[in-house]
């Protein structure tokens, strides 16, 4: 026995339904194996599959076309045993904010269970009969219901078998090339493309024609629409990867041909604006959209700030088990958020006010912080502050706007953020741009002047008080003193703007531009040109425009962007991705910037699907990286030990990627990637270094040990030099072992490291110890100069003595001096010995005094002759 409770109960539970719908519901039971023509019966005539158990199922219609076939199945077992039970019931499809289906039926009816029958049997709820009852040869017999039914008046389902019973379902498409229809490009790449589009119409024999570049054609049933749906997204895969030359951008609508014409009228009668429909992706009603069943994705279009109704418009991409597709980005901006009816806000892109009301206009100064607070959020983080601002912009949006700009929080970053992406054509970058000292972008914006006394800046206060016919009155005195400013020239043309005057905004700004006094200036008024031109939808002049900002500032990577922007509003999304993904290499922010850019719309599915290719090799790049980061921990403690100076440095820098890591964002996962690149880098530069330097380090080593070796080979006692001679054949051997070595090995350059401390300190005893020994060695080489000085000088003397004393004794008698000669005689031992202890200690005098002279030199000379005789 089947209970309809139990495939109720498979479907997904939520609190809060985002869109509801009408329409009826099929509890289908069955034994045996059920027929396969019957649910692709239910398929072709617009039935949404809901849950299968064993032996039941349950589907929704939207129409009546439920009876119809219901009524070909019922004639149709007339002839075929059908073993089927059908009940037919009112019901409401519910749809949550993720997508999700759920199916709201009565208490009563949900309580059922049923028995099989032996034939095929269609019931019908009272309420769902009379929607019935004005279609042809369809009769409804009150029946008694079964044990277990609800307690109604159901009624039995029968269909005339002479009516053919056709499905209402049929849809008119339209398709439109972009691009200007006068250029080249478009001509020759619109005309190829189309006849790979006319090659599918002809395989599906689906009717078209052609009237001024839009294409017009008619599906009559919905296995056609299905086949053309993933022929074409197929079609557009293949072309793009394989032969790029043959593909087109186009936007394609899909409308019910209820109520209109085919004919070339079909595109002004479809209410829709061409210029924001997202090329290549199929537009239709989710209606439509669910009916095309398994193999599809919907996605929502983001032109009205909410979808409450089936017949909304939404599109449809293939899902990744029918193509190579692989998937967009987790990112829900919110609708109210950019959806409006203005054009795009001149300062800050969004739809929901005018340039005069915009919040941006009160805003001080640039925020440099906005996009690393940002990079520290996850996409479900994102998307919960985005849901938190879509809740405080449901009433008044500019008042919502206010609430959440004057609080703390998530929602505040992230609106925040939102503003900073065109602060370039803010007030907040012109305050800058009036002070800036520098010549080049970013550094010339980055060096301000102190504000001078000039009155623009009251007339700027003026401006932003809302009173913009005083502010030009004051500007035109401002221009009779300084004619030559270009800062009354750059203020005059936002006043211009905002009074809706584009065309003297571009004079003004055209004007402030000559009188610049640098080219970073210059690029900034031909960046609010290019601004203008853009706002106006002359996307390829304002191209032009921001070219030329390039070339006056090369390193002003938003005129890139703005490239892009414009690609992507004319509907190229595609193509814009050469410049993003070129612009997210430079600089990782650039990633987040497109996620919350708001005038990314049009392209908003291209682009999150574009990125999500870097973001994928990122993420799991960056899962290897984190993995690698602690075996790179323990590689840095096999070459390094950790009081090791570049090892504290690179632990701590190991720590800050690890907590990068647990950031999912693409500029953490940048930095992760990049730091430990550098890491690496930076670790092998170490490594490579301090190889270098101990190769130094060791031969420095070995001059000293080769001079303590010399020094201590001129020590008289070799038998005391034991201890010494250890010590120094250990060092000896070390660093002849050092020298020998490549330090490209962990084990091999961490022993090399500790062998230099130990070999440091080992010399350092030696030549402690060499002091002690050279004091030794020259004391005795001195005492041995001394001495052979001492000696000569003796003899010298001694001889002075002999011969000077009885010379003296000559003489004096000689000259009749006779004290001097008795003084001899008689104290002639005496003297002699007087003489010969003077002398002794004078030439022990003279022997210190010279040896202390030429000591140094003697020994040199004694070593450089014992050197050259070695």
């Amino acid at each position: 026995m089947s209970r309809l409770s139990s495939l109720l109960s498979k479907l997904p539970q939520f609190k809060e339904a985002r869109m509801v719908a009408s329409g009826y519901g099929l509890w289908v039971n069955w034994s045996g194996d059920l027929n396969p023509s019957i649910i692709q019966t239910f398929q072709d005539y617009g039935g949404l599959h809901l849950a299968t158990e064993r032996g039941q199922a349950l589907w929704f219609f939207f129409s009546t076309d439920v009876f119809l076939a219901l009524a070909r199945l019922e004639i149709w077992g007339k002839f075929n045993r059908l073993p089927v039970f059908a009940q037919v019931f009112s019901a409401k499809l519910l749809f949550s904010s993720k997508r999700e289906i759920n199916l709201s039926v009565d208490t009563v009816l949900a309580a059922q269970t049923a028995i099989v029958p032996d034939e095929f049997e269609v019931w019908v709820h009272p309420r769902a009969r009379e929607d019935g009852k004005g279609l042809p040869g369809l009769t409804f017999e009150e029946h008694k219901p079964y044990t277990g039914l609800a307690s109604a008046e159901w009624s039995l389902l029968h269909a005339d078998s002479r009516l053919p019973y056709q499905s209402s379902l049929g849809w008119y498409g339209v398709l439109k090339p972009l691009g200007n229809p006068l250029e080249k490009g478009f001509q020759a790449g619109w005309r190829e493309f189309f006849k790979e589009v006319e090659q599918a119409f002809q395989r599906l024999k689906i009717k078209f024609m052609l009237f001024e570049n839009y294409v017009f054609f008619q599906v009559d049933n919905l296995r056609t629409l299905r086949l053309w749906c993933k022929e074409y997204l197929h079609l557009i895969g293949s072309l793009k990867e394989e032969a790029p030359e043959r593909y087109w951008p186009c936007v394609q609508a899909l409308v019910d041909r209820k109520g209109l014409n085919f004919n070339n009228e079909l595109h002004k009668k479809v209410r829709l604006d061409w210029d924001q429909l997202v090329p290549d992706f199929p537009h239709m009603s989710y209606r439509n959209a669910y009916l095309l069943g398994e193999g599809f994705e919907v996605h929502d279009t983001r032109f009205n700030a909410d979808s409450s109704s089936v017949d909304d418009w939404c599109n449809i991409n293939l899902t990744l088990s029918d193509s190579d597709t692989i998937g967009i980005l987790p990112v829900d901006i919110s609708n109210r958020l950019v959806a409006g009816a203005h054009n795009y806000c001149f300062y800050c892109g969004l739809r929901t006010h005018e340039p005069a009301a915009c919040p941006t206009r009160h805003f001080e100064d640039l925020d440099t912080s906005i996009w690393n607070k940002v990079a520290a959020m996850d996409f479900e983080t994102i998307n919960t502050g985005f849901r938190t601002i879509d809740a405080a912009l449901q009433g008044d949006v500019h008042e919502g706007v206010k609430t959440v700009l004057g609080r703390e929080g998530l929602d505040n970053v992230l609106l925040r953020a939102v503003f900073s992406v065109t602060d370039t054509f803010q007030l907040r970058m012109m305050r800058r741009m009036w002070l800036a000292r520098g010549k080049e972008y970013p550094k010339g914006v980055d060096e301000l002047a102190p504000k001078d006394d000039n009155p623009i800046w009251g007339t700027l206060n003026t401006m932003l008080a809302g009173e913009l016919i005083p502010a030009e009155k004051e500007l035109q005195q401002v221009v009779i003193r300084f004619p030559r400013d270009f800062r009354s020239r750059t203020i005059n043309g936002f006043i211009a703007m905002e009074r809706g005057d584009l065309i003297r905004a571009q004079q003004l700004w055209k004007e402030g531009e000559s009188f610049s006094t640098s080219p970073l200036l210059q690029a900034y008024h031909v960046f609010l040109q290019g601004r203008n031109l853009e706002i106006q939808g002359r996307f390829q002049q304002a191209s032009n425009m921001y070219k030329q900002v390039l070339r006056l500032c090369p390193q002003w990577l938003e005129a890139l962007y703005r490239q892009a922007v414009c690609q992507v509003k004319m509907g190229f999304a595609d193509q814009a991705m050469g410049f993003l993904l070129g612009l997210i290499d430079k600089d990782p922010h650039m990633f987040n910037r497109v996620l919350l850019d708001p005038e990314m719309e049009r392209g908003h599915i291209q682009i999150l699907s574009a990125l999500n290719v870097p973001w994928t090799e990122t993420e799991a790049k960056a899962g290897q990286m984190r993995d690698g980061l602690e075996k790179l921990r323990l590689d840095i403690a096999t070459w390094f030990p950790e009081e090791h100076p570049f090892a504290e440095q690179a632990l701590a820098r190991i720590s800050r990627l690890l907590q990068l890591a647990q950031v999912k964002n693409f500029v953490p996962f940048m930095g992760l990637l990049q730091g430990r690149e550098r890491l690496d880098r930076d670790m092998q530069m170490r490594i490579n270094q301090e190889a270098r330097d101990l190769k130094q380090k060791f031969k420095y080593y070995l001059d000293r040990l080769a001079y303590i070796r010399d020094e201590a080979a001129w020590f008289p006692f070799p038998g005391i030099l034991i201890e010494f001679n250890k010590q120094y054949n250990m060092c000896a051997a070390n660093l002849n072992w050092a020298l020998k070595t490549h330090f490209q090995v962990a084990e091999t350059f961490k022993r090399a490291q500790k062998m230099a401390e130990v070999e440091e300190e080992r010399l350092k005893l030696l030549e402690t110890r060499l002091r002690f020994l050279r004091v030794v060695r020259d004391a005795t080489l001195f005492m041995l100069i001394m001495g052979k000085t001492f000696f000569w000088l003796e003899l010298a003397f001694m001889l002075l003595t002999l011969i000077g004393l009885p010379l003296t004794i000559y003489y004096g008698q000689t000259i009749m001096a006779d004290w001097a000669t008795d003084l001899v005689v008689k104290q002639k031992w005496q003297i002699q010995k007087g003489l010969i202890l003077i002398l002794s200690v004078l030439a022990l005098g003279v022997a210190a005094l010279r040896t202390a002279v030429v000591f140094e030199k003697v020994r040199e000379k004694l070593f450089r002759k014992a050197r050259g005789l070695g």
